[in-house]
Parts: structure tokens; C-alpha cells; sequence
């Protein structure tokens, strides 16, 4: 399964992405499971609610697979750019738009809940920079989960220019470092901004928007440049380290970081670091492995037939697991609290992981995948002196 070095942005298919992309929604739907279980034990929920951090692997993820796709082409970077804006658009927004009135009538929202401005920020992919356009505070969210949409074109609307220049494991770890320094800056001088609302809600927006997530997509970048790195993969292959052993200390990584704490921000004071990052440094490490070495029982049919599914899955296992409490509720005949309230948190997340992969798969096939091909056919129509006739297809992203 390793994949070489000068072949890696050759790759059709490569299943540990798939599989990460797994992993990462599997992480999402467990933290989303907990407010149907809220007496959930605490060594439980500490756990569950680490499953947040899925948001961030798959930024990595994208990052990394956007690389790839990059590193195919040998087009001037304006006709690469025009390319990419095209194939993001019709990957990523047709679906999220039909969220939006889907997610209006299984939420049963009225006309006194419709907000325009809350619309237009989430057409447009602006509404990660209000606390207002964000679940921060009350109001009407177009699309749950949609913040993570929201960051995700920003680091899009960027991503040619930075493709272009971090063009190497040295740049990409100097990219690294400078969003670091935005993330600090971001969250010291954010801290007076809409005093109106809160501590609060204003830490949980500036953990939300753009300026403290750039440094997980610098990871992708570090993360593309290391692969590719002959040094590097040399050095990893001498190593003792194999798939499956990166993924069990992955998984102690992530027990210790149910103790630690989530924590949003630094805290110079105590040396307290984000969890998100720290998280996120992890993933970077266990999926470098993970590609150069044969990725072990990790990397399976299930968990990449999930991935293959994912961004339907991520729109959709809102009122999947809404559904699946209401069936556990109506045939769980037991306690709910006290030890008992894991089993039965348990049965949510499994029967919410189930129903959302069968309807997500129906997503990918009748709504993601045609307007993918409608994109593939804007893309060839488009032309473009001196630029190159491509042939087969792009790593999935």
C-alpha cells in the first residue's frame, strides 16, 4: 500500500484518504451523539466529545487531497486556478445548497426564523466571520454544521496562490510556523471584538473562524511535502514504527487528550496549548505512516466505504442521529443513566453511523457525483491557449 514518492500525485484511488475521511465523520457523528444522551457518564462524554476534532482531520485531508490534484497538472497557474474554483464549486455547493431547504422542512422552521443575511453568508461562504452567522449565538443556521463549510472555501479562495509557493517540505513547515503566529494573533486581538455577546460565545467563535484553522490546513501542506520527501520516507521506512503501531499510539494520543481537556486557545500563562492543534499534529504524524508504510487493520473496507461517502455523510448525520435517538429511545426499555447510559449512547452512535452511511451513499450517487460530472464538463468545455489535454481522472476530494 506504501505509495513512492514520484508517484504519489499519480494516485486514482488512494484508500487511506478514504479511510482518514472515515475516521474523521466517525469522529463527528460520536460528538454529535451526545446531546441525546445527556446523562451520559462523564469518562463517556469526555471521550465522545473529542470527536469534534474530526472537523480538523478532515481539513488535513482535504488539504492533502487538493495537493494531490494540484500536482497533476502542468498548466499555467491562472488556467490551474480557474480549474480548481470550478471543480470545488460543483463538488462542494450543490449539495450544501439543497441542505438548506431540506434542513428547513425537517426542522420545521417558520417564516419568523428565515434570515437574509444568515442566507446570503452561507450562499457565499462568509459565515465563519460572525458570531452571528454561527452556531454562537441563537439564531437560524442554514445548514448545521455549516461553519466548517464556511472555513473551508476561505482556505479554497486562497488555496492556488498557496500551492504555488509552499512548494516544498521547508516551505510548507515556515507556512506552518506563520499560521501559528495568525492563530495567536487571531484569538489575543479577536478577544475585543463583539463585546456585545459574551465570553463566552465569543471564544467559541474565535475558536470557530478562519484565522485559528489555518495552521490544520498548513498541516496538510507539511503533510503532502513530507510524503514526497525522499529523505523523510526513507527515514520513516527504517523505522520500526507500521501502520497498525502508529494507529494504536493514535488511539492513546487521543485517551490522553480526552484528559487534557478541550482547550480552544494558548495560554502562555500556564503553557496550556489548543487542543485542536495538538490533535491535529497527531493525525498529521499518524497519516504520514499510515501512506508510506502498509497502513494495517486501519485502513478497511468499512471505514473507506464511509469516507468514500463522507461530505454526504457530514451534511446529513444531523437528522440521521435525530432520527436513530428517536428509535433507541422508543425500543431501549432500560436505564439510561450510570454505566448504562454508555451502551445506550453506544446504540445511537451505531444506529446513526448505519442510517447516515445508507442515505449519504443514495447522496453521493444521485446528488454528488452528477453535478461532479457537470463540473468534469464545464472544466473540458473551458479552453485555454497553451494549456494541457488531461487525461484520466484526479485523486477524490
Amino acid at each position: 500500500m506504501a505509495q513512492g514518492a514520484s508517484s504519489f500525485d499519480q494516485q486514482d484511488h488512494l484508500q487511506v484518504v478514504d479511510a482518514l475521511r472515515g475516521y474523521a465523520i466517525l469522529l463527528v457523528i460520536f460528538s454529535h451523539a451526545t446531546p441525546y444522551v445527556p446523562q451520559l457518564v462523564w469518562p463517556a462524554k469526555r471521550f465522545f466529545l473529542l470527536g469534534t476534532y474530526g472537523v480538523q482531520l478532515f481539513f488535513i485531508a482535504s488539504a492533502l487531497t487538493l495537493l494531490m490534484s494540484w500536482g497533476r497538472s502542468r498548466d499555467p497557474l491562472g488556467v490551474r486556478s480557474v480549474r480548481f474554483f470550478v471543480r470545488r464549486f460543483f463538488r462542494i455547493a450543490p449539495l450544501y445548497f439543497l441542505a438548506i431547504p431540506f434542513y428547513w422542512v425537517v426542522k420545521h422552521q417558520v417564516a419568523a426564523d428565515f434570515s437574509l443575511e444568515t442566507l446570503l453568508a452561507t450562499l457565499f461562504f462568509y459565515n465563519a466571520w460572525s458570531p452571528y452567522l454561527i452556531p454562537t449565538v441563537p439564531g437560524w443556521i442554514a445548514v448545521p454544521g455549516g461553519w466548517s463549510i464556511g472555513v473551508e472555501f476561505c482556505f479554497y479562495f486562497i488555496f492556488p496562490l498557496l500551492a504555488a509557493s509552499v512548494d516544498s517540505l521547508r516551505r510548507a513547515l515556515v507556512f506552518f510556523v506563520v499560521a501559528l503566529a495568525i492563530m495567536i494573533a487571531a484569538s489575543s486581538f479577536g478577544a475585543a471584538l463583539y463585546p456585545e455577546i459574551g465570553s463566552e460565545a465569543r471564544g467559541t467563535f474565535l475558536y470557530f473562524w478562519p484565522p485559528n484553522q489555518l495552521a490544520i490546513f498548513a498541516l496538510g501542506f507539511v503533510l503532502y511535502h513530507a510524503i514526497k520527501s525522499d529523505v523523510l520516507r526513507q527515514r520513516v521506512l527504517r523505522s520500526a514504527i507500521s501502520g497498525n503501531r502508529a494507529s494504536a499510539a493514535m488511539s492513546l494520543i487521543v485517551v490522553a487528550l480526552s484528559f487534557y481537556g478541550q482547550h480552544k486557545f494558548f495560554d502562555f500563562s500556564d503553557g496550556t496549548l489548543p487542543t485542536h492543534l495538538l490533535i491535529s499534529l497527531a493525525f498529521t504524524a499518524w497519516a504520514l505512516v499510515l501512506v508510506i508504510r502498509s497502513p494495517g487493520l486501519a485502513v478497511n473496507r468499512l471505514i473507506v466505504k464511509l469516507g468514500q461517502v463522507s461530505f454526504s455523510a457530514y451534511i446529513l448525520h444531523f437528522f440521521m442521529l435525530e432520527l436513530a435517538s428517536r428509535i433507541v429511545s422508543s425500543l431501549w426499555h432500560g436505564p439510561q443513566v450510570g454505566v448504562a447510559s454508555i451502551p445506550y449512547a453506544g446504540a445511537i452512535v451505531l444506529i446513526g453511523v448505519v442510517l447516515t452511511y445508507l442515505l449519504a451513499a443514495i447522496s453521493y450517487r444521485h446528488i454528488e457525483q452528477p453535478f461532479i460530472a457537470i463540473g468534469k464538463r464545464v472544466i473540458a468545455g473551458l479552453r485555454f491557449p497553451g494549456a494541457a489535454v488531461h487525461q484520466g481522472s484526479v485523486p477524490k476530494s
